[in-house]
């Protein structure tokens, strides 16, 4: 004996009036800006931690192409450097995150320096694939409240 199955009914979203409709979208576009605008902070803290991780990297490895000798500007804060001689510089003091520090050696920190600027640029490319996503979604939310906006003005509910 067999039994024949029917399909499944698909349960719909029940159809919403236009103003609901607009209301609801009105929300969620409002917390994907906020989070949109969330994700383009974060975007711009990891560039800034790149630039420095290059920066730091870059110097490590002119120090280190110097057998950690030459002389070298160092900067002091709000645009402000000064010359200094190295001599035998052969060791780094890197911070480890919390506020400590320990001491590498160069080659170490340097090897450290160019994980951590792997991790960021990976972090970036996410960061921007998911910015792009909220991003494409808010387009398609105001073209819709567009439309349903225009819909209630022409019926006179706006």
């Amino acid at each position: 004996m067999s039994t024949a199955r029917t399909p499944a009914k698909q349960k719909t979203a029940p159809k919403l009036a236009p103003n609901e409709e607009l209301n609801a979208l009105l929300q969620e576009f409002s917390q994907l800006k906020g989070y949109g605008d969330a994700m383009r902070q974060q975007a711009e803290f990891t560039t800034n931690v790149i630039a420095e991780l290059v920066l730091s990297r870059n110097s490590l490895q002119e120090i280190s192409k110097r057998g950690g000798n030459g002389e070298t500007l160092i900067h002091i804060g709000a645009g402000n450097y000064i010359r200094a001689e190295l001599k035998g510089v052969n060791s780094v003091v890197v911070g480890i995150g919390a506020n400590v520090s320990v001491e590498k050696s160069l080659e170490s920190a340097l090897t450290e320096v160019e994980s951590r600027l792997k991790q960021g640029q990976e972090q970036a490319v996410v960061i921007q694939n998911q910015y792009s996503q909220v991003a494409a979604r808010l387009q398609q939310l105001q073209a819709r409240i567009d439309q349903l906006y225009a819909q209630l003005e022409n019926a006179g509910q706006a």
